[in-house]
């Protein structure tokens, strides 16, 4: 297989990622599948990691839990793996972070009491959600 030139210097633009996503996928034991022409990196949903996230999206790498049959999470990762490329080296600090901090962690704690309606209404309105289902073609009821 031939490495070119723009996959070397997308790689680098989103180095961070990539190298935290390349440890997981190590360290999860995680294994390659695909959904359609979307390559995805799945682990055992038994794994503490899986506790912590539904998915994932580090570069070019989407991780998701074994057992995913929901296309909406392989195509919102998919747009987390577009914003990636958009941000480059300022994609954990612009998206990562409000992702994992004041949306996924957020909700985890404050909103137990919620329905699961209302979770997933709140959690995918907002940003970089909102702009990642957007970007992965992910249709929302609310949203028609």
């Amino acid at each position: 297989m031939s490495v070119t030139i723009s996959f070397i210097l997308i790689w680098l633009w989103q180095l961070p990622q990539h190298l935290l996503a390349v440890a997981l996928i190590k360290a999860l034991k995680a294994e390659k599948t695909h959904y359609g022409s979307l390559w995805y990196w799945e682990f055992k949903r038994a794994s503490r990691f899986s506790r912590l996230v539904s998915g994932v999206s580090l570069g070019s790498y989407i991780l998701l839990p074994q057992g995913n049959d929901c296309d909406s999470v392989v195509l919102h990762e998919h747009g987390h793996s577009i914003q990636s490329r958009m941000w480059g080296p300022l994609y954990l600090l612009a998206v990562g972070i409000p992702s994992a901090v004041f949306n996924n962690l957020w909700d985890r704690l404050f909103h137990k009491k919620w329905s699961a309606a209302q979770r997933t209404h709140w959690y995918y309105s907002r940003y970089p959600e909102k702009q990642a289902d957007m970007l992965g073609g992910v249709e929302r009821p609310w949203r028609a």
